[in-house]
């Protein structure tokens, strides 16, 4: 059975943040606890995953501890995105585990910029690439603006005569060319930080949902789930406002993708 389970389904700050008393961050509900954003997904008995967060000890104990992943895609440079490659590295080489970091070329130089003692470390290889296979799954990574930090990589994964789905969690400003390898997908997971964002777009860098809502509808995924929420979403009065087709993630959430 395909499975995916996320890490983690926080922005970059986390939730709850740093001296912070709002009534999100104050929330004794677990599913309004949240660490940064990376997921796991199994196809065809092989685990990857997606992002290496600063969280990534602690979600690893707790959602995995068994087997470690067999290649790592990473959306783009962004410390939590990134931060736990260190840790990961370091579980790789203890265990005799060699594992492929996959990513686009300029964010792989990017990783090696950021961390040079891991370039000749045993137990990882980087793969500068957009398209990779992995036997008869398909995997690519589409450009995407950012906003105001830049680009980002949605990836997209295809089985052989299977579904299609993608992971985009840090998107805005998206232009019509780079929407294009997103539609009619079976499952689209999306981030989005804010329930209504009011800052000026030029200031912003992730869409919001009431804008995520309108592009489901133009991208017509049969399903989506939100990601990288901030500490403005309260998933159990928020999740409630949403349409049947539209979801948020929470850590340790599992869905199949089959």
């Amino acid at each position: 059975m395909d499975l995916l389970i996320f890490y983690g389904t926080s922005d970059a700050q986390g939730v709850p943040r740093l001296l912070c008393n709002c009534p999100i961050c104050k929330s004794e509900k677990s599913n309004n606890h949240r660490t940064r954003p990376s997921c796991e997904f199994t196809i065809d008995d092989k685990k990857y995953l997606i992002d290496i967060s600063p969280d990534f000890k602690f979600q690893f104990q707790l959602y995995n501890n068994s087997e470690i992943p067999s290649a790592v895609l990473i959306t783009h440079a962004h410390n939590d995105h990134i931060a736990g490659l260190g840790d990961f590295a370091d579980l790789c080489f203890w265990n005799n585990k060699n594992v492929q970091i996959v990513s686009p070329p300029e964010i792989i130089n990017k990783l090696k910029e950021r961390f040079p003692y891991l370039i000749n470390r045993r137990g990882l290889t980087f793969v500068g690439t957009t398209k990779w296979m992995n036997g008869s799954n398909k995997i690519s990574f589409h450009k995407v603006n950012h906003g105001h930090n830049g680009y980002s990589y949605g990836i997209l994964v295809q089985k052989d005569k299977g579904n299609r789905w993608a992971y985009l969690s840090d998107s805005f400003d998206v232009s019509e060319e780079q929407w294009l390898p997103f539609y009619n997908l079976d499952l689209l997971i999306f981030g989005t930080s804010f329930w209504k964002e009011n800052q000026p777009a030029s200031k912003r860098s992730v869409y919001d949902v009431s804008e995520a809502i309108g592009i489901k509808k133009k991208l017509g995924p049969k399903k989506m789930i939100l990601t990288h929420l901030s500490h403005d979403i309260d998933i159990n009065r928020h999740g409630k406002e949403l349409p049947d087709d539209i979801m948020f993630a929470y850590d340790g959430l599992k869905i199949k993708l089959n």
